[in-house]
This record gives structure tokens, sequence and C-alpha cells, in this order.
């Protein structure tokens, strides 16, 4: 395969875990190595240990999860603006940096959620437009040896098959809603391939083998 790089973008439901699922069983077939990257912002482990020093520190801080307080402190606190700034700095050498070292090594590198998928979860959870359309598609930028997967399909569709499966960071109906439209702003703007994510697993994963071969 001649592509290093294979990115799946899309909403809960939408079938990014099993495309990858099916390509990491056709590079295991093939004695290829590769690497799986699952990014959420605020999420990552250098992300995760200063949070854990921080509510050590200050035990007046909100516990993990969702909550009115962990929200109110995102979007109007300084808190929030320390938070993005560190996390969008740790992202960047996520995407930016690791990738051409682990190629280095001889790597295939498999993105289940991008850079795009990043900076719409800033804008959800900070209820705020961050990013306007020109500095996303600089940042992602256009490479040959990426190929950007956005697995697309309808909100209803997505609750439903939610309901069927455990997701670790589901979003709520009107996130899903707030998601959905994000992605129609920018999705088309940028070098993805929009595939149906209707279509049954096996024609996405043939859609998808014919990309990146």
């Amino acid at each position: 395969m001649n592509r290093n790089i294979i990115v799946f973008s899309g909403i809960d439901g939408c079938g990014k875990s099993t495309q990858i699922e099916r390509l990491t069983d056709h590079f295991d077939l093939g004695n290829t190595k590769y690497k799986i990257l699952w990014v959420r912002p605020g999420s990552t482990p250098f992300i995760l240990f200063m949070k854990s020093i921080a509510r050590f520190l200050f035990k007046s801080l909100p516990k993990g999860g969702r909550s009115d307080k962990r929200e109110a402190l995102l979007k109007q606190s300084k808190i929030g603006k320390i938070w993005f700034y560190l996390s969008f700095v740790e992202l960047l050498y996520i995407f930016k940096i690791k990738p051409p070292l682990l190629i280095l090594f001889g790597y295939k590198l498999i993105f289940d959620r991008y850079i795009l998928d990043s900076i719409i979860d800033y804008e959800i959870m900070l209820d705020k437009r961050l990013f306007n359309n020109k500095f996303v598609k600089s940042l992602l930028g256009s490479n040959k040896d990426i190929v950007k997967v956005y697995l697309e399909i309808p909100i209803k569709d997505s609750i439903y098959r939610c309901e069927k499966k455990w997701e670790p960071f589901p979003d709520t109906e009107q996130e899903k809603i707030v998601r959905f439209k994000l992605y129609k702003d920018y999705i088309d703007k940028l070098d993805y391939v929009k595939i149906d994510g209707r279509n049954s697993p096996e024609t996405i994963q043939k859609t998808i083998f014919e990309l990146i071969e």
C-alpha cells in the first residue's frame, strides 16, 4: 500500500470502528506494521496527567465526566482558556510531529478521528466558532500521503446505532445535531473523500482499499 496515513472522521455510529477493524485485519494478513491513533481534546495522556495534578491541588475543581460546573469552567473561565491552549499544542504534536517519526520507523498510521474532528470538539465544548474554513484548510494541509475518509450518516441513524453500542464519549442528541452541521460546513471545502456510511461494510471497505492502494 502506498498511503501511509488513513484518517477516519464522522459522527458517532458512522462506521469508523468497523472499517478500522477491517483495515487492521488486512494489515495483519500482510504483516504490515501499523498504529491506531485515537485522539480527543482533553483526553490525551499529558492533559489527563495535568488534570489529575490540578484536581489534587485544587479540591474545588469538578471531577472527571460531564457536569454543569465543568461546562461552565470550560466556557467561561481562564481555566478553559488554559485547557484549550495546552491541549491544542499537544494535539499539534500528535497530528503533525509524531506521524513522520512513526512513518520513519515503518509504520502505517490509522487515525480514529483527526484534526477536523478535534476542531469540531473544541467548538462544541466551548460553544463558539473558533476557526474559519481557511485556517482549518491550512491546518490540515494537502498531502498525497494521507487519505481522509468522511463517513456520513443521518443523525437518526447515529442515534439508533449508538443505542446498540458503547461509546466512550457519547454526544447528546443536540451535540450530534451541532456536530453534523459543523461537518457539513467544513467537509466540502477540504480534501476528504465522502462515503455514505449507510452502505454495507463490504462496499465501504472496497472503496477505502481502492483509495489507499
